[in-house]
């Protein structure tokens, strides 16, 4: 199973699902690079302590945000928040399951969106990376997207959105 972009399916969040959004955000995010992407380390007993604080920090920073699931059948397997800016569609965080890496959900996550940003009429798609995250920057050039800013830790990039 090397790409699963027909079979994918795109579900908003509902409201009694921010929990369990935040929580697989923490996970797959945890996940990465075999657990070094944690500030803290990997020790077990901080990963949970950590998970708190990081939850109920990810709801309040995508308070009023569009969450969306991406799902394998009955599985989760990414998920990302969009929020409209003027002129543009931000995309404000997007995960995938390490277990569903390099299938094709990131480049269908896109893809959606690009759709989402030409049916608002928004002449732009727009996202936050890391600067170490050499997979995501890899994948976002490959897509088109362009540097518009460079932050200390982080770069926008955007990607113009044709709009007919």
């Amino acid at each position: 199973m090397k790409n699963v972009q027909g079979l994918l399916k795109v579900t908003p969040v509902r409201k009694i699902e921010h929990l369990y959004f935040n929580m697989l955000n923490f996970r797959f995010f945890k996940d990465s690079e075999q657990g070094q992407a944690l500030f803290f380390g990997s020790p077990r007993l901080l990963s949970h302590l950590a998970a708190v604080p990081y939850i109920l920090a990810l709801e309040i920073m995508f308070f009023r945000k569009k969450r969306f699931f991406v799902r394998l059948g009955e599985c989760v397997v990414g998920m990302f928040v969009l929020r409209e800016k003027s002129g543009a569609l931000y995309i404000s965080s997007l995960a995938v399951a390490p277990e569903f890496r390099r299938f094709g959900v990131a480049t269908y996550i896109l893809n959606h969106a690009y759709k989402l940003a030409k049916q608002l009429n928004k002449g732009r798609l727009e996202l936050g990376v890391s600067k170490v995250n050499a997979p995501a920057l890899r994948l976002y050039k490959k897509f088109g997207f362009a540097k518009k800013e460079e932050r200390k830790w982080s770069l926008v990039l955007t990607k113009k959105v044709e709009i007919v």
